[in-house]
């Protein structure tokens, strides 16, 4: 749909009028106490419910939910103009290590001043005025998240030249919104009768009984919450970013949201389930005909299902028998939006710099930023209209993430120079030239018996697991110096393709990953088509990923090799285990459990290309393999 909607931002000659009755705002009162705050909640709410298109975001309510989960952070600095004893405004105001916002962001999608129209120009004037003049120790305040119909926005102009000279507005983004107006009908037609999203809702069905729904107790909804926040943080992660639920104050903001504004009232939480299980969640507001998709992510598991479309057609279905005005779809550049939405508005950060030499400089900081930002939006419109460009931008994202995440966790470690010598040392083997040698141990799995062995075998402090995509996410966002972020795209297809990854845990820490190919007949196929330690018989690679280092692994390769075994005796598959030279530990375990060297393989990469060279030993050999090699 193109963006066909351009008068949405046009007020109405009523609605700029400015009445010449009203008594002039002729003083300010700065507010750091909560609770004075608080005696002011009445006449916050009446102000805000004279803005026909108010947002949840300058509600009284939210702004009590948010204090009480991240306001331990901040000093309350708001400023409340009056007109005689009338409240006229409320400028929200927080402090931060020398820095102003606004109280509720940066969690809110929108923000402004609190005021009736025909007194924005006044109430903003005498604002920044007292904040000039009146409020000490701040060295800059940022006026985020405004948009283009935001009462600060369009009034700032307006400002007398000596506090104008003061402040520069950057643009900041684009949000991505459907407007209905007078097309509400062919809109939702046309949103709705998408036949790509009514095959997965198809296939979905078939996989169990499918629904989606509104929690309506705040009981209900607190148990789901921990599964969502899980969800929305590997959802981020795995695009190498930083999800705003992967703090503890987050949730506790959503539960004191959920006590405010009411399940049942202007908020949202709906989940999308299969067989009882949640696959999907969106949370998000109904508020002056409008409906606001806050948040909303899925399952990372269940990608072969692709829930987060169906999610949004089950939100946007509820949406069309409940809002009359508009769907936005919040903050974020998400290319999806750009397949549903009709129009794109833009935002804006507005900042105000205190007086003297400072100020100067980062006003003049600001200035290069205004002219600059033009620039960097075209060449981010650029980027995502070129899929090849966009994938190569994330793919620098999340390496760039994972190794910042790597060499901080270095540096807590003590170990900052070795790791970033071997973080030098695998860019140089993945792009420019690498070479592995490995010895190829087999055992043929038909006349095995270890049951007794694991039996045997003290599993109180160690135990062997099967990780899906999820619990990778969170191995490389919690812990880079195992996985990173960018080496998930590669893990996903190996899972994709049937191969399986198996982790060990001691005493709850990561301690060995190995990937397992050829429990399927395709996976076989690609993965072992020239090794084969019984000739016809099926084979089972493990080809070790990850180990810990400095820590003694020997039982915990005991028990993995066990496990392996017996599951490949099962499916009468023979067990090939990859080592390297430098395993000293796996090839003793190896030997000790009978597995012989068969083949000796050297991968070779040369400028992003990988080559693979094996040979075999002979069947009668008695070399150990370093020396056969």
């Amino acid at each position: 749909m193109g963006n066909t909607v351009a008068t949405l931002e046009t007020l109405t000659l009523a609605d700029c009028k400015v009445a010449q009755d009203h008594a002039p705002v002729d003083r300010c009162e700065i507010v750091t106490d909560i609770v004075r705050l608080e005696q002011l909640s009445s006449d916050w709410q009446r102000l805000w419910e004279s803005d026909r298109r108010a947002e949840i975001f300058q509600t009284p309510e939210w702004s009590r939910a948010w204090w009480r989960a991240y306001g331990e952070s901040y000093r309350l600095c708001s400023i409340v103009v009056f007109a005689g004893q009338e409240v006229a405004g409320i400028v929200p105001l927080v402090e931060r290590d020398g820095k102003l916002q606004f109280l509720g962001t940066p969690e809110a999608d929108y923000a402004d001043i609190i005021c009736e129209e025909r007194r924005a120009a006044e109430v903003l004037t005498l604002a920044v005025q007292t904040l000039m003049e009146s409020v000490p120790d701040w060295k800059e305040c940022a006026f985020h998240h405004l948009s283009r119909h935001s009462r600060i926005y369009r009034y700032h102009r307006e400002l007398p030249w000596t506090l104008r000279a003061w402040l520069r507005c950057v643009p900041a983004a684009r949000q991505h919104t459907i407007i209905l107006r007078n097309q509400r009908e062919e809109v939702f037609k046309a949103l709705l009768g998408k036949h790509h999203t009514r095959r997965i809702k198809n296939k979905l069905q078939k996989a169990g009984e499918l629904r989606f729904r509104h929690l309506e107790s705040a009981q209900e909804a607190a148990a789901y919450l921990p599964a969502f926040v899980r969800q929305h943080v590997r959802r981020h992660a795995v695009l190498g970013r930083r999800s705003v639920c992967s703090t503890p104050e987050f949730a506790a903001f959503v539960r004191e949201l959920m006590r405010e504004v009411g399940l049942s009232g202007r908020m949202r939480f709906g989940v999308l389930e299969l067989n009882g299980q949640p696959l999907a969640f969106a949370l998000g507001f109904e508020v002056n005909g409008k409906f606001m998709l806050y948040q909303h992510t899925f399952d990372l598991d269940a990608w072969h299902y692709t829930p987060g479309e169906l999610l949004l057609w089950s939100v946007l279905d509820y949406a069309k028998e409940h809002i009359s005005r508009e769907f936005d779809f919040g903050k974020g550049d998400e290319t999806y939006k750009d397949r549903f939405a009709n129009y794109s508005r833009e935002t804006f950060s507005l900042y105000l710099e205190p007086r003297g030499p400072a100020g100067m400089v980062r006003s003049l900081v600001r200035s290069g930023q205004v002219h600059l930002q033009p620039v960097v939006s075209r060449v981010e419109k650029l980027t995502k209209s070129q899929p090849v460009m966009l994938r190569a931008f994330r793919e620098l994202r999340m390496w760039a993430t994972g190794a910042r995440s790597r060499l901080q966790q270095a540096h807590i470690d003590g170990v900052m120079v070795q790791s970033a010598g071997r973080l030098t040392a695998e860019l140089f083997g993945k792009f420019i030239w690498s070479r592995r040698a490995t010895e190829v141990f087999a055992r043929e799995t038909s006349r095995w018996d270890g049951d007794a062995l694991i039996g045997a075998l003290d599993t109180s402090d160690r135990n062997v697991s099967e990780a899906q995509f999820g619990d990778l996410v969170d191995m490389a966002w919690e812990h880079p110096e195992i996985l990173t972020l960018n080496e998930l795209p590669q893990c996903r297809q190996r899972l994709k393709s049937g191969d399986r990854l198996y982790v060990v845990r001691e005493k709850g820490s990561v301690v060995l990953l190995c990937w397992v190919s050829g429990w399927s007949g395709a996976a076989a196929d690609s993965a072992t088509p020239r090794m084969e330690a019984t000739p016809g018989t099926p084979a089972v690679l493990v080809d070790e990923y990850w180990s810990a280092r400095a820590r003694d692994l020997s039982l915990s390769y005991r028990l993995l090799l066990s496990i392996l075994t017996r599951e490949a005796a099962c499916r009468k598959a023979d067990l090939l285990v990859h080592c390297a030279s430098n395993q000293p530990a796996l090839r003793m375990e190896l030997e000790r459990q009978s597995f012989v060297p068969r083949f000796h393989t050297t991968r070779r990469g040369i400028l992003s290309r990988q080559r693979e060279f094996i040979s075999r030993y002979p069947e009668n050999s008695t070399l150990r393999p370093s020396q056969a090699a």
